[in-house]
């Protein structure tokens, strides 16, 4: 992540044509106290996920890699599909496995 989560955070306020006043009495600080939030480098989580409520934005998508962000949605993907791949059993390990009665069910 290239931006500090206060940059982020700050851009997202922007965004929504919210002014820094409206921000930080939503937020429950002081106006000054917003400023300092735009320039942090890290942030409480509870912090960041009411202010993620109150812009309706999930910074913690931010701070993931992107490697993280891939495997995610391979999973995802992964979770929502159903693979079907030719496997060659004898009778013995089919009922070994006891897939037999499920075998059954999906060839009717």
């Amino acid at each position: 992540m290239d931006k500090k989560i206060g940059q982020i955070i700050e851009e997202r306020v922007r965004l929504q044509n919210m002014d820094v006043t409206e921000f930080a009495k939503k937020i429950g600080v002081e106006r000054s106290n917003a400023y300092n939030i735009f320039k942090r480098e890290s942030i409480d989580t509870n912090l960041l996920k009411k202010i993620g409520q109150i812009l309706n934005y999930d910074f913690f998508q931010d701070l993931l890699e992107e490697k993280t962000k891939q495997e995610i949605a391979l999973k995802s993907k992964i979770d929502a599909t159903t693979f079907y791949v030719p496997v060659k059993l004898t009778e013995e390990e089919i009922e070994r496995l006891g897939i037999k009665d499920k075998i059954i069910r999906e060839l009717k």
